[in-house]
Formats: structure tokens, C-alpha cells, sequence
């Protein structure tokens, strides 16, 4: 995480965002084995607003607020995109950026801990807005989505129930993600503008991300290697499905308590709903996976490409990747899988290992070996159109609110 070391401008107000959506999920059924240039999903923009007070803007968080795979890649080692939504943010919706900077700070694979000591460290003073999308990567999101729905590297179906369980305890522990939400928004507060400073919190990259009205995608099997017996797949049954809702409506529900608990100056921004009603989520009702052409998609599958993007760059193996990062614990767990069963092969319709790069040495001080298409660095992460969604609903509720109060003020409260 290298990158964490390098400053980007500065900003004004703490706006903390924790940003909401928990990673998009992608299945098995009818993919082709090439990644299809499909449309980018919604884009809500009302034309510029203008914001003075906000002369100094910064964005602290995970891969959710770098946006991880959305647009273009501004930042290699902790994958920042220019169609995240602080970048949004900063290029249109906040209107004409030519005296407000912004310190983009976010990381793929950071924890709150992480966002405190690299991020936080290196904020400027006197900021305006400040969005923060943090805690995903604290309950550990990276063995649910192996354990119960893709086996990069091979689990049971106790791994899966073991994984959700402990993410459960992670967040009813009032002294894991709350508390250290909390202390990140405090750690963070004396570098906001103590005047008018505004934090939104996002969500942490929670949005339900799996319809739950129907059965159809019961029979729908994300597992990525042919070699798993049919009996040891996983597959996206709706009591599952209902389970990870569950679990992001639990994260929110912290996240809402913790934004809450620090004062007026921090707001909280839910775009689950958004997300819902325009039929955003994997396994909607009526909707036979996997479907990657559909427009409302707000999250990747592995074969989803915007239209933008090259089909034949996202169907190549692209650079090693960041140690610690969302992309690194993917390969890391790929080439556990084919150090213990080096014989094993991707389902074709999910893509292929690019065993040319396979080496004892797979990971290699910061960086480790990637052997997928390059599609598949940006699963369950939001489109392009999803991260329009949250800087329009940031940008409404400072229509609606406007600038903080004095801070000196909220420690009298």
C-alpha cells in the first residue's frame, strides 16, 4: 500500500461518507467466457451545483470510494478511478472545481485501522468536506465472498456458515466496528474546518447487493473452477442471498449509530434504496443470471465491461497487483489454490488462469502475480453508475443542509 505515503490535494469540509454497497456478486449460469462491453448503468446528474464554502475537499476509505475498476485507473498501487464517486464529486457535481482542491486519499484493501495511521495521517488542516467509506475490509468481507461464493480457494459449506458468523460478531461487538468508526471520525474531526466542516459517511460500500424476492438464482453457482464437484459448489440460494442482506443492513445500522453519535457535523448517506428501486442488485426478481447487459446494473459481474472499455484489454492478464489490496487477496488466494492443485482449471465460462505466471515466488514483496482477465479486479464493486448515484445524493443533502455548525458548538450539546 505504497501509495498511502502520497499526498493528493487538499479540502475543506468533513462529509463523512461511509460509503454503502458491499461488493457486487456475479454467478455461473450462462456466461460467456469473454468479458461483453455492455452498457454503464444509470447516471443521475442534474447540472452543476456550486458549492463556495467547499474550498478544501478530501476522501479517505477502501476500494468502494477509490472505485475500484470504474472508469480510468489514476492511481496504481491503491486503485483510484476517475469515475468513483469523490471524484464525481470534485469534476462535476460539486460544480466549478478551479478554487476548491481535493486529497484523494482512498486504498483498496484498507481497513479502518489502516485509513486512520495512512490516510488520516496526511489530511490537510481546515477542511470543508471530508468523505469516509470505511469498515468492510474490518469484518472481513474478502473470506465471505471466497467462503460462500466464489472458492477461489476451496471452502466447505461450515467455512461459509463460520464466515458469516464471525463477520455477524465483528459487528454486534460494540468494541470492533463501531468503535473503531467512531475513532476514526474523531481522529479525523481537528482537521475539518472547526467552523463549517462537514463529514459524510457512506455506507462503508454497503448496499444490498442480491434481490431477494425470488428463487431463481438458487441454481446459479459463482464458483470459479471446473474441477469443484457439484455436491461442494456454492450456490446463491435465497436463504444465502437473505443472509448477506441481513448481515449489510446489521453494518448500516453501526455505521448510522456511529455517524449519529458524533454530532450534527457528520452525515450519514444510505443509498441501498436508490440501488433497489432501480433494480441495481444481482438476482433481481424475473432476472435469469448472470445478465451483465442489463442496463440497471449497478455492480460488476466478471464479464461486465462499460462501454469505454476495451473488450480485449479486459480479457488480458494485466500487471501484478497490490499486496493487501481487494485484487490482491483474490490472486493471493489463486495461487494458494494452484499451489495445492496445480492441475485445476477456471470454469470457461468464467474466464481462465493464466498459468505462464504461476511461480513459487507468486507474491513478490508488495505485489503479487495476477492470472485472471483483467475483468475480474472489480467484482462486486459499483459501476460507474452506482457511484453517480451517491455523489447525486451527497450533493442533494448539502442542497438541503448546507454547510456545519461550529464544532466548538456540538461539545456543548
Amino acid at each position: 500500500m505504497g501509495s498511502y505515503s502520497k499526498q493528493i490535494p487538499h479540502a475543506d469540509t468533513v462529509i463523512l461518507h461511509i460509503v454503502r454497497g458491499i461488493f457486487a456478486l456475479f454467478q455461473d449460469n450462462v456466461l460467456p467466457a469473454r468479458c461483453k462491453v455492455v452498457s454503464e448503468g444509470r447516471e443521475t446528474i442534474n447540472g452543476p451545483t456550486k458549492f463556495p464554502w467547499i474550498r478544501k475537499f478530501a476522501s479517505i476509505g477502501d476500494s468502494y470510494s477509490a472505485g475500484l475498476g470504474a472508469g480510468n485507473r489514476i492511481d496504481w498501487s491503491c486503485s483510484r478511478y476517475d469515475r468513483s464517486y469523490p471524484h464525481l464529486l470534485h469534476q462535476r457535481y460539486l460544480g466549478d472545481s478551479a478554487e476548491r482542491a481535493h486529497q484523494f486519499l482512498s486504498c483498496s484493501g484498507a481497513t479502518t485501522l489502516m485509513i486512520v495511521d495512512k490516510q488520516v495521517t496526511y489530511l490537510e488542516k481546515d477542511l470543508d468536506l471530508l468523505t469516509i467509506s470505511s469498515g468492510g475490509n474490518d469484518i472481513g468481507l474478502t473470506p465471505i465472498l471466497n467462503n460462500c461464493i466464489y472458492q477461489f480457494f476451496m471452502a466447505s459449506a461450515e467455512e461459509c456458515r463460520a464466515a458469516i458468523k464471525e463477520a455477524e460478531r465483528s459487528i454486534a461487538n460494540k468494541a470492533s466496528l463501531y468503535k473503531n468508526i467512531t475513532e476514526l471520525i474523531d481522529i479525523a474531526r481537528p482537521r475539518m474546518n472547526q467552523a463549517h466542516g462537514v463529514i459524510y459517511v457512506t455506507g462503508t460500500r454497503y448496499s444490498g447487493f442480491f434481490g431477494t424476492d425470488d428463487d431463481l438464482c438458487n441454481n446459479v453457482t459463482w464458483s470459479v473452477w471446473k474441477n469443484i464437484k457439484p455436491q461442494d459448489a456454492k450456490f446463491l440460494t435465497l436463504d444465502l442471498r437473505k443472509s448477506l442482506d441481513k448481515m449489510v443492513r446489521s453494518v448500516n445500522e453501526v455505521l448510522l449509530a456511529a455517524a449519529e453519535a458524533s454530532g450534527p457535523n457528520v452525515r450519514f448517506i444510505d443509498y441501498n434504496d436508490a440501488i433497489k428501486d432501480n433494480r441495481g442488485r444481482y438476482c433481481e426478481s424475473g432476472v435469469f443470471e448472470p445478465d451483465p447487459n442489463r442496463k440497471e446494473l449497478d455492480f460488476y459481474e466478471w464479464n461486465t465491461a462499460d462501454l469505454h472499455e476495451s473488450h480485449a484489454e479486459l480479457n488480458r492478464t494485466g500487471d501484478d497487483v497490490p499486496r493487501g489490496s481487494f485484487e490482491g487477496d483474490i490472486a493471493e488466494l489463486i495461487n494458494k489454490t494452484l499451489q495445492e492443485h496445480p492441475e485445476w482449471e477456471f470454469d470457461p465460462d468464467k474466464g481462465f488462469v493464466n498459468k505462464s505466471k504461476v511461480h513459487e515466488n507468486g507474491i513478490i514483496e508488495d505485489t503479487i502475480h495476477w492470472l485472471l482477465p483483467d475483468c475480474w479486479k472489480r467484482v462486486f464493486h459499483l459501476r460507474p453508475g452506482g457511484h453517480a448515484v451517491i455523489a447525486q445524493m451527497l450533493v442533494e443533502d448539502l442542497e438541503a443542509n448546507g454547510p456545519g455548525t461550529s464544532w466548538d458548538d456540538q461539545d456543548e450539546l
